[in-house]
Formats: structure tokens, C-alpha cells, sequence
């Protein structure tokens, strides 16, 4: 199939929408990108909403799959549930050239829907700067553009939410301030992202915080205070993960064995070499990837690990 019999197709609504078909939006060239743009407004709203909910499914499935392209394309559609699967789209988009369009809906879209699928896509270029590996200017829009709408005292929590988490990459006193505040404000959810946050800013001053969040009544703040342990990747965290190996919510128990992996060391490893043994098909299949993240180094005895 061509990409033209492809477009042709997509604006049939009454043909079933097949994922091999799919793939046809996948690493568009320029000029490829210019057919997809001038046929997209034909199709109607039920059907792209439809076409952006698969692609999104293909790409969060391989990797190798290459949608930006159309993601970009979509992020001007005149629906919101189209512009926010865009931008949900391009959440592992590394392109810079995205970065300005991304800043544009964050700061003006009218749907908080699309603004907050818009700052989780900013997270993964907020890391990138801080890694050096983007320019400071894109780094500096990318900063003032979130922290613009932390600082908004009408924006939807959710935005807030994911602003926050975004831009914990940049290690400022002021963002230290500001996670700071989502961890102390009481609510639930600010709570989980400042817990995220902290992990994403990979500073050790937090760990008290999440090492106490361990215990923590809900099972959302104490996977997120899991996840914090791995990225922080201190070894004073093991023996707590440890304990949360055997927590009640298997979500709890697949983040702290995943942070296991992470924080890796001999206690760690040998941890891992008992999850081995749990009954549960999941937690064991983690088990064995946590162990596949320990370096040689720190393999205890140099164990193969099977059961």
C-alpha cells in the first residue's frame, strides 16, 4: 500500500482501521508529511480520534516506530481529543524542532487536557537539557514556560501536576521551593508528583522524604516513593525496598523491585535472586529484568540467575 491509498483510506470511515496499515505513517519524509497535512482536515473528528488513539498504541509498543511526523501534524487539529493524543504522541520525541509548537500549546491551549499531555512531552526535553545535550535556549523556554504555569492561580491541578514533574530536571533552588510545596500541600495528588519530581531531579537531599513516603497509607504514593528510590539510585534505599517487595499492590511490588535493579549493590541482587522464587508470573519476569540492570560488578557471586 502506498501512503496516498493509505491517506485515501483513512478518510473511508466505514473501513475498519488495520495497525499494518498504520505503520504507512511511520517515518514520513518531508515531503510525505505534506500529503499527510493536506488530506488530514478531510477526515472527520470520530475517525482521527480514532487513527491518533492507534498510533499512539503502536508507538508506546516499538520503538522503532517513527510517528512524529504526523504527531506534529495533529497537534493543530481543530479537536482537543486529537491534539491531546499528539502530544501524548511525541511524549519520546527528541527533536528540538518540537520544543516551540510544544511551549505554544502548553502556554495557550484552551483544553487542560492537551496542556498537561503537552508538559509530560516537555519532561523528556527538560532531561536533555540537563543532561547538556540541548541548547540553552530551548532549555531556558522550556523552564520559564512551565514554571509560567506552576505560578498560574487559575491552571487545572492536573497541568500543575505534570508541569511540576517536568520540571524537576532543572536543579534550582526555586524548583527545590516548588517541590517542596506539592509535598507539603496536603493534597494526594500534588504529593505522588513531588515524590516523582524528586526522583526526576536526582537530588539526595529528598531522600528522607521518600524513604518516609515508603509506608505511606496509598498505594499511589508509595509506588511513586519506589520509583524515587531507583532514580535517586542510593543504597541506603534497599533494605526499605526490600520490605515493599511484599507490599498488598502489585504495582508497589513491580516499582520497588524495577528500583532494586536500579540501585543494584550485593544486598540488592540477592533480593532479586528471592523474587526469583515468588509465585507471581509478573513480579518474577520483573525480577529477572531488575537482575538484567545490575552490573557485572555487582552480580553477587557471579550467579546465573535462574530458579
Amino acid at each position: 500500500m502506498t501512503l496516498k491509498e493509505f491517506l485515501d483510506q483513512l478518510g473511508e470511515a466505514s473501513k475498519p482501521l488495520k495497525y499494518s496499515e498504520l505503520l504507512q505513517a511511520s517515518g514520513l519524509t518531508s515531503e510525505d508529511t505534506l500529503d499527510f497535512k493536506a488530506a488530514w482536515p478531510s477526515i472527520s473528528n470520530t475517525r482521527k480520534r480514532e487513527v491518533l488513539t492507534k498510533l499512539v498504541e503502536l508507538s508506546e509498543g516499538n520503538m522503532e516506530l517513527d510517528f512524529s511526523a504526523a504527531f506534529r501534524v495533529c497537534l493543530d487539529d481543530v479537536d482537543e481529543v486529537v491534539r491531546e493524543k499528539a502530544a501524548q504522541g511525541l511524549w519520546d520525541c527528541d527533536d528540538r524542532t518540537i520544543i516551540r509548537p510544544l511551549i505554544r500549546l502548553l502556554e495557550d491551549d484552551p483544553s487542560p487536557k492537551v496542556r498537561a499531555a503537552v508538559g509530560i512531552s516537555l519532561g523528556k526535553f527538560a532531561a536533555i537539557a540537563q543532561n547538556g545535550k540541548l541548547l540553552s535556549r530551548d532549555a531556558d523556554g522550556i523552564r520559564e514556560a512551565l514554571m509560567t504555569v506552576i505560578g498560574r492561580h487559575d491552571e487545572e491541578m492536573e497541568v500543575k501536576r505534570r508541569a511540576i514533574e517536568a520540571v524537576a530536571s532543572f536543579d534550582v533552588p526555586e524548583i527545590e521551593e516548588i517541590i517542596r510545596g506539592a509535598y507539603h500541600s496536603g493534597d494526594p495528588k500534588l504529593m505522588q508528583s513531588s515524590l516523582y519530581a524528586m526522583g526526576q531531579s536526582s537530588n539526595v537531599q529528598w531522600l528522607p522524604s521518600v524513604i518516609e513516603e515508603l509506608d505511606h497509607e496509598h498505594a499511589a504514593i508509595r509506588y511513586e516513593a519506589a520509583q524515587a528510590c531507583g532514580l535517586l539510585g542510593d543504597e541506603s534505599t534497599v533494605p526499605h525496598l526490600i520490605k515493599l517487595v511484599q507490599d498488598e499492590d502489585t504495582q508497589v511490588q513491580l516499582a520497588a523491585i524495577g528500583a532494586l535493579g536500579t540501585v543494584g549493590g550485593t544486598l540488592a541482587g540477592r533480593a532479586l535472586l528471592q523474587c526469583l522464587k515468588m509465585g507471581d508470573e509478573a513480579l518474577v519476569e520483573a525480577a529477572r529484568d531488575a537482575l538484567d540492570n545490575i552490573e557485572f560488578d555487582d552480580n553477587p557471586l557471579g550467579i546465573r540467575f535462574e530458579i
